[in-house]
Formats: structure tokens, sequence, C-alpha cells
């Protein structure tokens, strides 16, 4: 009973996402690259629009590792300028969905986090960022009964459409009967492409 329930989240997950991606516009996007010793991690984001609340952007992505981990996400994330007082600076919170393997186990959830951005105003090319992401027991399904995701990076744009980066990233799951499992964890070198 309890597979069946698993199961029948991961397909609730992954129908929102497909319907997600399909009302995304076709005209802007964004193809986000990197890949470490023992990972690789590909992400399509696409803007949204413009709301009060600020830029809304669609995200979805896959990250697999030498160890037969494997990992889906996706989600939106809106962000803005926090204003004249700390010029260069954007914050944004957001919601994701995720379903993964780490270590034969099998777990769904859907996290709350965000991200900040600082670009130095006498350097605007160069930028860093970082992001965290958390999902408790009550909505961490399958084998975890918790998520956590941080990550760091440093960005510089080459071109108007195009940043390389080099950061690091840990993704963990907390499992109900045994210790905590690291899906990912190390630094990686990746690449955004905007078209």
């Amino acid at each position: 009973m309890l597979l069946c329930r698993f199961y029948a989240r991961s397909l609730a997950l992954a129908s929102t996402t497909a319907l997600a991606i399909a009302s995304a516009p076709a005209s802007a996007g964004a193809l986000d690259i990197n890949l470490g010793n023992n990972s690789a991690q590909f992400q399509y984001s696409s803007p949204m629009g413009r709301d009060s609340l600020g830029k809304s952007e669609f995200h979805a992505g896959f990250l697999y590792n030498d160890e037969d981990n494997l990992f889906f996400d996706s989600g939106i994330l809106v962000k803005n300028e926090v204003g004249s007082n700390v010029p260069g600076v954007t914050v944004g919170v957001g919601i994701k969905g995720l379903i993964a393997k780490a270590d034969s186990n099998d777990a769904v959830a859907m996290a709350l986090g965000g991200q900040i951005r600082f670009a130095p105003p006498f350097a605007s090319r160069f930028g860093l960022a970082g992001q965290f992401y958390f999902a408790p027991d009550i909505v961490t399904f399958g084998d975890a009964d918790r998520y956590i995701e941080t990550g760091v990076r440093l960005e510089y744009e080459i071109l108007p459409q195009a940043l390389v980066y080099v950061g690091y990233r840990k993704i963990k799951f907390g499992l109900e009967v045994r210790p905590d499992v690291t899906l990912d964890e190390g630094a990686h070198v990746g690449v955004k492409i905007t078209f």
C-alpha cells in the first residue's frame, strides 16, 4: 500500500511538471549544464512573466552520478532585486517538487527554499549565488523523512547570453530507518546559456 501511494505521488509530480513545461513560453529560456567529477546536472528554466511579487521563473532538471543515483526536480522561483539600499543583490523564494533514487532508497518531496545572488555594481559581470531548499517529514515520502539541498557558486558572464561558473553542491536525504544518505556532494563547473 505504501508503495502504491509513493508511485501515485510520483505520477502526480511528473504530471504537474509536464503541464508546467507545456505552458511555459517557448520564446525564451535558459539551459544550465554543470559537471562534477562524479555527477552531471542538466537544468532548463523559463521566465513566466513579471507581477507585483517580482520575476517568476519555472525550472525543471535532472541530475545523475556514478553511483546510479538519480534526481528529478521542477519548480517555480519568484525573484527580485532588493532595491537601491543594497545594489546588486537579488533574492528569490520558491517551491519545487522532486523525485529521487539515492543508494537504493526512493524519495518524493515538496521543498521550500530560496536563493540570493550578489553582482557588485563595479564588476557586474561577476556574481556570487547561493541557494537552500528544505523539505520536512510531513512533505517527504518514500524511504526518506527529510530533504536538504545547499549550493553556492561563483559566476562570470562571458557574453550577454552566456555565463560560466564554478560551484559546490550538497543534496542530502534523511532516511527513516538508516543513517542519512548524501545523493550528491562536491564541486562542479558549469555553463548557463540563455536563448
